[in-house]
């Protein structure tokens, strides 16, 4: 893709905005707490798309190297304002969870901030460090606790699927910058273990977590959403029922606005809008590999591949839990989903990469790494 990389990236998430605002249209006047305004949550979504592009624009601008300097801050920054989730009069419990935060004019998610800070930060310590990942401490130690860190108020907060899309991430990041593969096989069993531990610790979320094997099961509970996902699915066919013709919106199938918008596509729309959402997904994840790829540095190249990862691993999960192929998690869609946190960190990480590219491209180079796929064959 060379040089047309960021005109992909950037065709991509413009489709995967349009698709997502056309269809929020339409689902909007039946989700729930629109306050009686058919309109409530596209307005909405408007402005944060707005303020996404403002974000996205400042961000493509902004040499990637100085994330370096503030990531940690906001890694701190992002898990204290986990923390105040659980605040009288601060934090915001919705659907029994304490996620969100009140900021007045808005209900925001600190985790999508510590997402960020995360990966940011491994992306930092790891490419910096490229001759001492060998050693436990900097290789492993470091980013562990790091990992460990948000991982613990992941389960304070009752979010498994933050914790697993996390642990997929860091390991990501850890096997390419270098750390012993060894140490790498030892951290996903222990993560996957504690996963497993913090879902099996709550009856509940146990039970959300093996009922996906059996979806035609518990169809009035646990497998609500799943099962009537997949009528939406199925009652689309090819060509969909047609825009604003959709059934399963009419509050049979709950948070049609967020996590569980991907079903009304293939409903209204049809599978061939179904598969062009998957294409223009794949085509994001390959446009940003490629930048990746042939970033000016190792931290580039590592930042760069947590930005691509955050998005599509995202995007990824959310399109398994919709389609039953793994448990229900509080993921949205990225770019398609209503929400305004998740929106405006995919426009920040879409930014990133812009401004890998642009000085990969036009800006001396200062320690060319290897490519993702040398460095991967010369490790094996």
């Amino acid at each position: 893709m060379g040089k047309f990389s960021a005109i992909i990236l950037l065709g991509a998430v413009s489709a995967l905005v349009a698709i997502g605002f056309v269809i929020l249209t339409s689902v909007s006047a039946f989700a729930s707490a629109n306050n009686g305004n058919a309109y409530y949550f596209v307005i909405r979504q408007a402005i944060f798309l707005g303020a996404g592009a403002g974000v996205c624009w400042l961000a493509a601008k902004w040499d990637y190297h100085q994330w370096s300097r503030f990531s940690p801050a906001l890694l701190v920054l992002g898990l204290a304002l986990m923390a105040a989730c659980f605040l009288p009069h601060f934090g915001v419990r919705v659907n029994g969870a304490n996620r969100w935060i009140n900021l007045g004019f808005i209900r925001a998610q600190p985790v999508e901030l510590a997402k960020f800070g995360l990966m940011a930060s491994l992306a930092w310590w790891l490419g910096t460090r490229a001759g001492q990942l060998k050693n436990f401490r900097v290789g492993v130690l470091a980013p562990l606790g790091m990992l460990v860190a948000l991982a613990v108020l992941c389960q304070w907060q009752d979010d498994i699927g933050s914790a697993a899309l996390m642990l997929i991430v860091a390991l990501g990041l850890m096997f390419v910058a270098g750390t012993r593969q060894r140490y790498l096989v030892v951290i996903l069993a222990l993560g996957v273990g504690a996963i497993g531990l913090m879902a099996y610790v709550k009856p509940q979320k146990w039970a959300r977590l093996t009922a996906f094997t059996n979806v035609e099961q518990l169809t009035d509970g646990i497998n609500l959403q799943p099962h009537n996902a997949l009528i939406a699915f199925g009652s689309g066919g090819i060509s969909g029922r047609g825009l604003g013709q959709g059934v399963q919106k009419m509050k049979y199938l709950p948070e049609a606005h967020t996590d569980f918008i991907f079903p009304n596509i293939g409903e209204e729309l049809g599978v061939i809008a179904t598969l062009l959402v998957v294409l223009a997904f794949l085509l994001l994840v390959l446009a940003g590999w490629e930048i990746a790829c042939h970033a000016p540095d190792q931290t580039g190249l590592l930042l760069g591949l947590g930005a691509t990862s955050l998005i599509g691993l995202q995007g990824l999960m959310n399109m398994a839990v919709v389609t039953a192929l793994m448990p229900t998690k509080g993921i949205g869609l990225p770019f398609i989903s209503y929400g305004g946190s998740n929106l405006l960190l995919c426009f920040l990480l879409v930014g990133i990469l812009l401004n890998i590219h642009f000085q990969a491209i036009y800006e001396p180079r200062k320690r060319r790494p290897a490519s993702l796929p040398a460095a991967m064959t010369a490790r094996m």
